[in-house]
């Protein structure tokens, strides 16, 4: 890849070289870059740009990933192509909360209760409660108020969701679920976590006389 970055160096100079840099190394800590995030206009056009797209892809594609692009939502990412590809591996708790958010995202888009570029506006209770619906039935471990808040901040930091401020009052807060959710998730986010469910529900069997 050090020709290709070479090339971008000399015909489009070493400031836009530069950022072409900036933005693969956004990308590999992030994962995701949004349009309109506070100071990723610069990641977000360069990835876009299609004189960089052969660079951009060929180097993700060398490293295992690949590169996502949504123009129409204005978002960019990308996906290890298998396992061995080192994106932070999610614990277990992490993977629920992906699929809660999956899930929602996907039945609010059928729905068509979706804002511009495809983003789905839930709240923090509105989520939790979902969660706690299915952890419920499963009857297994579950995920802590605050620790489902931690998580849901982890995926902030990885842009795939936006938190609004915190209502005090409310205790409750707006969570903004962005499309790139569908590509953590897979495209059976809803199925997954019915077969959690029962997968918790034959490990930890309700007594008789528990059911409501």
């Amino acid at each position: 890849m050090l020709s290709e970055f070479e090339n971008v160096e000399r015909s489009f100079g070493a400031e836009k070289a530069a950022d072409l840099r900036k933005a693969l190394h956004f990308l590999l800590r992030r994962q995701f870059v949004f349009a309109g995030d506070p100071r990723t206009g610069t990641v977000y056009n360069i990835v876009m740009d299609g004189r960089f797209r052969d660079v951009v892809d060929g180097f993700f594609d060398s490293c295992g990933y690949r590169f996502h692009r949504d123009p129409e939502a204005q978002w960019a990412g990308i996906v290890a192509m298998d396992e061995d590809v080192p994106l932070p591996r999610m614990k277990l708790d992490e993977t629920i909360v992906m699929l809660v958010l999956a899930a929602y995202w996907q039945q609010e888009v059928n729905v068509g209760a979706v804002e511009d570029r495809a983003v789905v506006v839930a709240t923090l209770n509105d989520l939790f409660d979902r969660y706690r619906e299915m952890a419920q039935h499963g009857g297994g471990g579950a995920i802590s108020p605050a620790r489902f808040r931690d998580i849901l901040r982890e995926a902030a930091q990885r842009s795939l969701v936006e938190i609004g401020d915190f209502d005090d009052e409310q205790q409750d807060c707006e969570i903004r679920i962005r499309p790139m959710i569908k590509l953590i998730s897979g495209g059976d986010a809803l199925q997954r976590l019915e077969r959690y469910v029962r997968s918790e529900e034959a490990r930890f069997p309700q007594p008789a006389g528990d059911e409501a």
